[in-house]
């Protein structure tokens, strides 16, 4: 569903682009037409701007959104190894209770490694979101309880704060999830590019037609952009992907045997 709605708005963005030049064209060849000549002159100045003011909200744009992307590889990276460092400290819970524990560990990597893989599909997504939740608060309170029983307090000091760390780069990685770029420089871009068709569209009114190879160029151009620009700020819908990056989850989950 949501691959198909990235999909959608990729070819709406093209569309109105090439509809925006046709449209360009006809209103500067009724300018010339009419002898307004001089008004389309003033258009081809504040065209260069604007163009230039595109490229550089562009490059903004861009720049965050892989900014953000490192962030999210960098905190799957962190939450392998701290799913995979609270797993080795297990040995320092007493023995009757570690069966229940690894056993809760599997389940839990399961269930983030589930999350992530079904991120496509919100309901399964969040049933996975919930379902790791719900075995966070089983292990910490299994952990707790093991805890309780050992006497030498330098295991705690050990044990709960990776358990309490696995659980804390959760938060973060939900938080890197719903971080992207503002939805009003987004509609700011994609509003500017399409002044920017149009306004290509009055340029190309030189010419009694409009050249349609230019047209198709600029506005697949455009929508190429946007399709760069939205991938990376929601890897996985696209040709951007996590996958090398989520298989550190599914590595720590394979050496819990």
């Amino acid at each position: 569903m949501a691959t198909a709605i990235f999909l959608g708005f990729l070819m709406l963005v093209f569309l109105v682009s090439v509809g925006l030049q046709l449209l360009g064209h006809h209103v500067g060849a009724g300018w010339r037409a009419r002898g307004m000549t001089g008004v389309t002159e003033s258009t081809t100045a504040i065209q260069t701007s604007l163009f230039a003011l595109l490229g550089l909200l562009i490059a903004f744009t861009v720049s965050g959104g892989a900014t953000r992307l490192e962030a999210r590889q960098h905190l799957i990276v962190e939450e392998a190894n701290a799913i995979g460092t609270a797993y080795l400290r297990l040995d320092l819970m007493p023995p009757a209770h570690q069966p229940n524990l690894r056993e809760l560990f599997r389940r839990y990597a399961e269930a983030r490694i589930a999350f992530f893989s079904q991120v496509k599909h919100l309901e399964e997504a969040r049933a996975s979101h919930d379902r790791a939740a719900d075995l966070q608060r089983q292990i910490w309170d299994a952990a707790v309880a093991g805890q309780a029983e050992v006497h030498d307090p330098r295991a705690a000091t050990l044990a709960l704060p990776a358990i309490n760390a696995m659980i804390d780069v959760t938060m973060a990685r939900d938080a890197a999830l719903r971080t992207h770029v503002p939805i009003s420089m987004f509609i700011l871009l994609v509003g500017l590019a399409f002044a920017c068709a149009f306004l290509a569209g009055i340029e190309m009114s030189k010419q009694p037609r409009p050249s349609a190879f230019h047209m198709l160029a600029f506005a697949g151009t455009l929508a190429l952009i946007c399709y760069v620009i939205v991938n990376i700020e929601f890897p996985r819908l696209g040709l951007v992907r996590m996958g090398p990056f989520d298989n550190l989850l599914v590595i720590a989950r394979q050496q819990m045997g």
